[in-house]
């Protein structure tokens, strides 16, 4: 009997990118293969995506290796800058438009 393929899976810092590409998708920064393409950023969204990865970082601290603590940060960094530009071009824009520099 042949052992079948091992799905992806089980590694904390892919883990943390499917999340991650959650919010970065929500705010228009990429695309997803064979998902709607976005009609604008969904900061409601992006909030949410970001605070899933704050608590993440709170309920695993001390019990990550430096490289799932690096990525972790990494990803909260990135979307915290993403969505606070997203969110002042909204400002600036009167909605929840994007900007002609996003998109």
């Amino acid at each position: 009997m042949t052992a079948s393929p091992t799905p992806p899976g089980g590694d904390f810092r892919m883990f943390l990118q499917k999340i991650a590409i959650q919010g970065f998708y929500a705010l228009g920064l990429i695309e997803i293969p064979g998902a709607p393409p976005q009609q604008g950023p969904n900061l409601e969204v992006a909030r949410m995506v970001l605070h899933d990865l704050k608590t993440l970082r709170e309920k695993t601290h001390g019990n990550l290796d430096p490289g799932e603590e690096m990525t972790l940060e990494k990803y909260v960094a990135d979307l915290e800058h993403a969505l606070d530009v997203a969110e002042r071009a909204a400002r600036g824009s009167g909605g929840d438009e994007p900007s002609a520099e996003q998109g």
